[in-house]
């Protein structure tokens, strides 16, 4: 392998200039190829980032021999169709989250990935739960026994916003052909991520009963098509006597904190998961009386809204170093949930 890892990034939208200006960052990367079908995106590419080669077709990257790995970074319904085409080409893959929008596509990567298993599959929601200090800090707290057995997670993110503030680009996020969900799917890999995460990955579902509403905002200033869900929640049982709550909103008439709760028999957690919000744990406990500490993560190392953990963490991976943190099954065990609470729409 040489010494710096030659790359290829599909897809230059707002995500892709991320992710190209993370791996130029890289003194293990280099970035050899940037496709994109829009030209102007490739112009600013250019003009931006020591990129060597670009082009409007991605097939142009996958044919390059030189090409060890393959980042892709367009919407979510072409995850699946390229990274096949991209295992088939002996390339390692970066997928990014979501990883696919429907089961059969899950299936289709599951399958891929099982016949390529010589080469690495990292799904990219390992970003903001697995590869920051907050996890393995909740993680550690659990697996130490303080908080006995967790008996219930409670979990809640809504914003009045919905993506196309965020993106006004990305009116795709808007059409559930294109993107799969809403926030469910847009933020739902990293919340089931985390809070399955430290659990260590053992509950397995068992009962689901959800709604999800459309239909709160007139979108029609943005796109014609704006299917997604807008808001829901779920109770999801799982086979340990786990019940998880669980609340999604983007164009939710209401707001609140990232909070996450998590009971336990012998103790509690209160935090907001992200690394950007406050690195302060609340922990709930008895001894003779009701007892309360707040705990501090350190996130020195971690800084807002960093995504060069996920970029190392994939050249890691393609090096031999380590397994990827999310790897495609996971990914479509937390998938196939999402999908389940995204099937009852109002």
């Amino acid at each position: 392998m040489s010494q710096k890892i030659p790359v290829g990034i599909i897809g230059a939208g707002m995500w892709g200039n991320v992710e190209i200006e993370k791996f130029c960052l890289s003194s293990r990367a280099s970035v050899e190829w940037v496709c994109d079908p829009f030209e102007e995106r490739l112009a600013s590419v250019r003009a931006k980032y020591p990129v060597k080669n670009i082009s409007p077709d991605y097939h142009d990257l996958l044919i390059d021999p030189r090409i060890e790995a393959v980042v892709i970074a367009t919407p979510p319904y072409l995850h699946v169709p390229i990274a096949l085409e991209a295992l088939e080409a002996g390339k390692h893959v970066l997928i990014e989250k979501p990883m696919a929008v429907s089961v059969s596509q899950i299936d289709q990567i599951e399958a891929a990935v099982e016949r390529h298993s010589n080469l690495v599959v990292l799904e990219g929601s390992c970003r903001h739960a697995r590869l920051q200090p907050k996890f393995a800090f909740i993680k550690n707290l659990i697996e130490s026994g303080q908080l006995g057995e967790i008996y219930h997670i409670y979990f809640s993110g809504m914003g009045q916003t919905t993506f196309v503030e965020y993106n006004p680009q990305g009116t795709w996020a808007l059409d559930k052909r294109l993107a799969g969900g809403g926030p469910f799917l847009d933020w739902g890999v990293y919340d089931l991520s985390f809070h399955l995460g430290v659990l260590a990955d053992r509950p397995v579902l068992t009962e689901l009963k959800a709604f999800t509403i459309n239909g709160l905002r007139d979108m029609s200033a943005w796109t014609d098509k704006a299917d997604v869900e807008q808001h829901g929640a779920a109770l999801l049982t799982f086979d340990t006597g786990l019940t998880f709550y669980y609340e999604r909103g983007a164009g939710v008439h209401n707001q609140t904190s990232f909070e996450t709760r998590i009971y336990g028999t012998r103790g509690g957690l209160r935090f907001q998961y992200p690394s950007w919000e406050s690195n302060a744990v609340s922990y709930f406990y008895a001894n003779d009386r009701p007892r309360k500490k707040i705990l501090r993560v350190d996130m020195s190392a971690h800084p807002g809204h960093d995504h060069i953990p996920v970029v190392e963490h994939f050249l890691d991976c393609v090096s031999g170093q380590a397994q990827p943190a999310m790897p495609v099954a996971l990914a479509g065990k937390h998938l196939r949930i999402l999908l389940q609470i995204i099937e009852n729409m109002r």
